[in-house]
């Protein structure tokens, strides 16, 4: 069901500051008895509860989406008793109207709003009407995304007064994502007087029971790692707070913040000295899809930490840090990290719904924006390596999936984006490629090369989807454009190719011909090996094609030592000095130089961690369809991976390797093009140089 220009409730007497307090909706019912159905949304964030009682355990209700367009509602179906009911809805800011929306930089403030229609037993409605009631004089004195919450436990819901009602013209439809919950429970590692370490960072927020005289201001910090001195470290927080406040009754106190989240690892505790803390991590529900296991234990560590940095930043949208001031959807993160997120777990359905607001947020003329949800601050489009992640990111969850949904929804847009930069090409203007090789270690490639790579790369695939989906003319007009495209690359960058970034982009999107393709590839070996000492040099466009264009082009052994490289900058080198999540630098902290600049400096930030495709997909060799083709290499005896079923074990023996499969049944895999009958376990052996 889908609804338009609907009555909604708001709080007329809440002042239009940021951060504002939290509001209550009221409103009473009469049921004969049986099922309710609930429908909710909020411009902002709600928590629901019939008698006092919380209607579900999902949490940052109805989630993240472009108000500008749309809003999504959550159905709940209850069973009430005979008799009279109170229906409770707690209203706070959220992504629509906290700090988040842009109000910290120059946007108005504008009011939360809250939409509610619920079918009694018996047919009876109720929805945004006369009969509600809402205060916001009540404990939440303000809860907002970057700067925390304020509660006063002493403080109960008063001074009511009647609701207000506008018509909002706007689609609200059915949310179509996975909720967000509370995941686990973390205990502290460590507690030094108000400092408490949970020994991973991790997104959530702090539980905390205490005890102290009423009135007592208990005040919680949260940062990611310590200073030199051992203290909590935010400079790199930049304005946002990230700070819970919260106000003793004098007895026993629990408290847990409702409408905010942190990035954090520690806490720091003030005000009371007698108190327990336990941390709960919450993000988007999703199915996970892999295990994995080999003899390093450093490059383990390197797994956990991708995965907890994905499933840090999973929060109803893919964002890019849960910590500073930021936390919105980058596209070029996300469409770097896509196929190792694919790999983790079952996040189709949470991308299906974010790229309903990657389409949505596309211009009239055509462009992809740089982030999804749209917000007036980053208004930026068509940059190169962002803008195409409309295009890959559909592309991906289908080759992952088999689903061509995917495909058939996006294609339109694709479509229209390619033919808005082909037009613009014509007229001799590449993409903008406005960020360049985000945050490479020194070593600056081209933007113009980028800009045409990407330009070529996304025509590339949506030939592809054109040809899966039978378009056949389009089929034709994009292969004119995508020829003239890499031909360009060719003509005026293919004897350019002197960075990592740029040979591995130009090789692993295919945009090169023969005998140039092999002496890139050679080049690339080189540049690593020799010129670098194995070390990388590239930023967030050209990792994650960096040791797929080395092991493609018969250099695995080289993809190898990089992957293996500890010393700066490296995959290692962050897991050797500490660390839980995957650094936004290279070199984000260092023993020589300390703190890299704290204006973009988060701990948390899983671009990097792209690197898992490459351990999956070759080091295993287990690709999306199942076509296993293993690379055994570097200093690992052996290596063990799951992935949907698929187990994958490989162990070296003197110039031997013994391969372990087993495959369930109804996946139709292969070793190496041999097709394998599934449901058994199979043996294999190689001699090796």
């Amino acid at each position: 069901m889908t609804f338009e220009r609907q009555k909604w409730l708001l709080d007329p007497w809440k002042k239009g500051g940021v951060p504002g307090p939290v509001s209550c909706f009221r409103r009473g019912f009469v049921s004969s008895g049986g099922e309710l159905t609930l429908m909710l949304s909020a411009l902002g964030l709600y928590e629901a509860r019939v008698d006092g009682e919380k209607i579900t355990e999902n949490i940052f209700t109805p989630g993240w989406c472009d108000y500008s367009q749309r809003a999504e509602y959550n159905s709940f179906t209850l069973p009430v008793a005979p008799g009279a009911h109170v229906l409770e809805i707690l209203l706070a800011d959220g992504w629509y109207a906290g700090t988040i929306s842009g109000t910290q930089w120059g946007d108005e403030a504008k009011p939360a709003m809250l939409f509610c229609r619920m079918e009694l037993p018996g047919n009876g409605i109720v929805s945004a009407d006369g009969c509600w009631e809402v205060s916001s004089d009540g404990p939440l004195l303000y809860s907002d995304i970057y700067m925390g919450e304020s509660c006063d436990l002493n403080r109960k819901w008063r001074n009511w007064h009647p609701a207000g009602v506008r018509t909002v013209d706007l689609v609200v439809e059915p949310f179509s994502g996975v909720p967000v919950r509370r995941i686990r429970e973390v205990t502290p590692v460590a507690v030094r007087g108000g400092l408490v370490d949970f020994g991973e960072n991790l997104t959530g927020r702090e539980k905390i029971t205490f005890s102290a005289p009423r009135g007592t201001v208990v005040t919680i910090r949260h940062g990611e790692v310590l200073d030199e001195n051992g203290e909590l470290y935010t400079k790199n927080l930049r304005s946002a707070k990230a700070t819970d406040i919260v106000i003793a009754t004098g007895g026993s106190d629990v408290y847990e913040p409702v409408f905010t989240y942190h990035g954090f690892r520690y806490i720091e505790v003030a005000g009371v000295t007698n108190f327990e803390a336990s941390a709960y991590v919450i993000h988007s529900v999703m199915t996970p899809h892999l295990d994995f296991k080999c003899s390093d234990e450093l490059l383990n560590r390197l797994v956990d930490n991708i995965r907890r940095g994905w499933f840090c930043n999973a929060l109803d949208v893919p964002t890019d840090c849960p910590q500073r001031d930021e936390r919105v959807g980058w596209m070029g993160d996300a469409q770097v990290f896509i196929k190792a997120a694919l790999y983790l777990c079952d996040c189709t359905c949470f991308f299906r719904r974010w790229l309903k607001d990657v389409r949505l947020a596309q211009t009239p003329e055509g462009y992809f924006t740089i982030v999804a949800p749209r917000l007036r601050r980053f208004a930026t489009a068509d940059a190169a390596g962002w803008a195409d992640a409309g295009v890959i990111c559909p592309w991906e969850l289908y080759r992952f999936s088999g689903d061509k949904s995917f495909l058939e929804d996006n294609y339109d847009a694709v479509l229209k984006f390619v033919t808005a930069r082909w037009q613009a090409f014509q007229q001799g203007k590449l993409p903008p490629a406005n960020f360049g090789d985000w945050l490479n270690s020194g070593e600056e490639t081209p933007k113009e090369l980028l800009a045409s790579a990407f330009l070529a790369y996304s025509s590339s695939l949506a030939l592809k989807m054109a040809q899966i989906l039978q378009k056949a003319g389009d089929v034709r007009r994009l292969e004119e454009i995508f020829n003239a495209e890499k031909a360009y690359f060719n003509t005026c960058f293919g004897d350019r190719l002197t960075t990592q970034t740029a040979m591995a982009l130009a090789l692993d999107f295919d945009l090169l011909h023969g005998e140039r393709k092999k002496e890139v590839s050679e080049a690339l070996d080189r540049h690593v090996r020799e010129k670098c000492g194995i070390h990388l040099c590239t930023g967030f466009l050209g990792t994650p094609h960096l040791l797929h264009a080395l092991s493609g082009n018969g250099f695995a052994a080289t993809a190898w030592k990089l992957l293996e490289q500890k010393s700066c900058p490296s995959w290692l080198f962050p897991v050797l000095n500490g660390a839980t999540t995957v650094w936004e630098r290279w070199d984000s902290w260092t023993p020589e130089k300390g703190f890299q600049d704290p204006s973009m400096n988060s701990f948390n930030h899983y671009a990097y961690g792209a690197v898992l495709d490459w351990i999956v997909g070759v080091a295993a060799g287990i690709s999306p369809d199942f076509d296993i083709d293993p690379h055994p290499g570097g200093s690992l005896s052996f290596m063990e991976v799951r992935y949907r079923g698929v187990f994958l074990r490989w162990e070296k023996r003197g110039n031997a390797v013994d391969y372990t499969l087993k495959v369930p049944a109804g996946i139709p895999a292969k070793f190496r093009g041999r097709a394998l009958s599934g449901a058994e376990i199979y043996h294999f052996s190689e001699t090796v140089g």
